[in-house]
């Protein structure tokens, strides 16, 4: 089965982000950061290292917020393309979308909040010389009721099943597929599941019960989809685990410094001490205050007399005497959150949309 060479990319990014709320009610969910970037720019940048060089956006949820930060994908080094999916009926259903930007051209499917600390490259590479009909990633769970799962022999795919309440096996399917163009023929003629949605799982198994050859690839390093507010922290912890430190703020010489520790230009450090992993951005204001391991700091965002331990914290957010601790919380932006004078008695565990305000008494 002759194709052309892999090229093109199609990136989910229309879901909603409900188990994210309230974050997501002014953001899509692929805007949130980790590790001091969109989980989109993750996306794109793999896409862009395994040398995919036309990408499907296929946006539905505030999708000017996601053409605002993309645009046409130079940053990336690729050429993007948006697609509009009205209504979320399944990843069968987005590649539908997305016919017409797929063509008669093998692409890669990739879920837009999902992080691979390898990227797609061995994916792609893969693919271009087995040339399934379907190349699926896996990874082998603990758990996996709440993925789509693979039954395999060897690296040979021989059922699926999405979401089982009692798995076959123990592969859950990551969200990178590469596919032929066939697959848009078994979407068409695969029905809606029980839910009422186009599953990609449902689309794969009718290719195998055609004859067609599915493989899996073993994913290997992390992978996390970062589809809960707890899932969001690891992937911020993945990242950061992984930074490359720089120091172009002001650390004064009464501070701290411990490990993987990078302050951005203007910001201004006294009084603390910084464990590593921990990122802060630019211009921001940090005294008298305990920060990390894991915390990343948005841009202009001030931490006074405070305990602050894995955490996502968004540009401009106010955090002052909260000695016990904000701990294992996502801030949106212009969140304010302060205890009384005597300062915080007990940690706080928070998950705050944009310009919240709380005091703690």
């Amino acid at each position: 089965m002759s194709i052309s060479a892999l090229k093109k990319a199609v990136v989910l990014c229309a879901g909603e982000g409900t188990r994210l709320r309230p974050l997501t009610f002014s953001r899509p969910k692929h805007l949130l950061p980790v590790g001091g970037q969109p989980l989109l720019h993750w996306a794109l940048e793999a896409l862009a290292e395994a040398g995919l060089e036309e990408v499907g956006l296929v946006v539905g949820h505030r999708p000017e917020a996601i053409q605002r930060y993309v645009g046409d994908g130079t940053p990336w080094g690729v050429a993007v393309t948006y697609l509009q999916q009205d209504k979320p009926l399944g990843l069968g259903h987005a590649v539908k979308v997305a016919e017409e930007f797929i063509g008669e051209d093998p692409f890669l499917l990739y879920l837009g909040d999902n992080l691979l600390e390898h990227g797609v490259t061995r994916l792609v590479a893969e693919f271009t010389t087995r040339q399934p009909a379907a190349l699926l990633s896996v990874k082998e769970v603990s758990d996996p009721r709440a993925y789509g799962v693979a039954v395999l022999d060897g690296d040979q795919v021989r059922s699926l099943v999405e979401k089982p309440q009692h798995p076959p096996s123990h592969w859950a399917i990551v969200g990178a597929y590469a596919f032929h163009p066939r697959i848009l023929e078994a979407i068409a003629a695969t029905p809606p599941s029980a839910r009422g949605e186009y599953e990609i799982t449902d689309a794969i198994q009718t290719l195998l019960a055609r004859g067609a050859e599915v493989l899996a690839s073993r994913v290997e390093g992390f992978w996390e989809d970062a589809g809960r507010p707890a899932e969001l922290l690891v992937a911020n912890q993945l990242c950061l685990d992984r930074m490359t430190p720089e120091q172009r703020g002001h650390i004064g010489p009464d501070c701290v410094v411990e490990g993987l520790v990078s302050v951005g230009a203007g910001s201004r450090v006294s009084n603390c001490h910084l464990r590593g992993p921990c990122l802060i951005g630019e211009n921001c204001v940090l005294q008298d205050s305990f920060v990390g391991p894991y915390v990343s700091l948005g841009s202009g965002c001030e931490v006074l007399d405070s305990r602050v331990e894995n955490c996502i914290i968004q540009q401009d957010c106010r955090i002052q005497r909260l000695r016990a601790g904000l701990l294992d919380s996502v801030l949106g932006t212009e969140v304010e959150v302060m205890a009384g004078n005597s300062g915080s008695e007990v940690p706080l565990r928070l998950l705050l949309g944009d310009m919240s305000h709380i005091r703690a008494v």
